[in-house]
């Protein structure tokens, strides 16, 4: 597949989760993915998951959403202005929060965080082919309490 990049910013909002997520499924369209395809479906779902973390924890300030299809990957980026590094914790089971990053790595073949000059990048890279759908089973091991 030849390489595709999409890239924007959002201000640091819940609605802009909303729509990052329908501009990267419109690119990744643009790019001949077929809508409502698992990829198309587990990409949008952990670009969501990334900006709500950004959001949630980097505060208002303006925040850049990057798509890019290489070869069979997907890889997803999202940069902030906060120098803190997400940490994944244990929610408890009436947690309404808290399992973003567990759904990342569950998903993804391969996800980090880098510290850059002005914050941090969060990423992930979904393969094209025998992506993981959201709606399928997934087993996390949680560590126990």
């Amino acid at each position: 597949m030849d390489s595709q990049h999409l890239s924007f910013s959002v201000p640091g909002t819940a609605v802009a989760v909303a729509h990052a997520r329908h501009q990267v499924i419109a690119g990744m369209c643009g790019w001949g993915l077929p809508v409502g395809s698992s990829v198309v479906e587990t990409v949008a779902l952990v670009t969501s998951e990334l900006l709500t973390n950004a959001v949630q924890h980097a505060g208002h300030g303006p925040i850049s959403v990057a798509a890019r299809l290489k070869d069979d990957t997907v890889r997803v980026e999202v940069s902030d202005s906060s120098p803190a590094l997400p940490t994944p914790g244990l929610p408890d089971e009436g947690d309404e929060r808290g399992r973003g990053l567990f759904i990342v790595a569950a998903l993804a073949v391969r996800h980090a965080v880098e510290t850059t000059e002005s914050g941090k990048r969060c990423w992930a890279e979904i393969p094209v082919c025998d992506a993981p759908t959201p709606h399928s089973q997934l087993h996390v091991p949680l560590p126990r309490r």
